[in-house]
């Protein structure tokens, strides 16, 4: 199967497994043309107190996905609420170091890993 820049990405918001904790699971390339649902859930109102993005089955993201992760990163500054991307892979990691934004990133290898750290 070709990668195609409008290749539908499966979005999915669980439960974590401690209270006050909602993981978003992506699976597939998350691109500036299938983000939308993404995006909706990260401004969900009410916020959970912690938000994990669980990164382990994106290949890749592009610029408009890159930002929507700062969105994430600035919104929950602000309220005082915890997040963190989990298992990105090098792809990703050094789009986030090219990008300076390596160090504003919460990021942890696995959910349980970012579940003990934050909640």
């Amino acid at each position: 199967m070709e990668h195609h820049p409008t290749q539908d990405v499966a979005v999915e918001a669980l439960p974590g497994s401690r209270e006050g904790v909602t993981i978003i699971k992506l699976s597939g390339p998350l691109t500036m043309h299938n983000f939308f649902e993404f995006q909706s859930l990260t401004r969900k109102q009410p916020a959970p107190p912690v938000l994990l993005i669980d990164l382990t089955d994106v290949p890749y993201i592009d610029s408009a996905v890159l930002g929507s992760f700062v969105g994430v990163h600035v919104s929950c500054d602000k309220t005082g609420r915890k997040y963190a991307l989990v298992n990105p892979n090098e792809r990703l990691k050094k789009l986030f170091a090219m990008s300076n934004l390596g160090d504003l990133f919460v990021i942890y290898s696995n959910i349980a890993e970012a579940e003990r750290a934050l909640s």
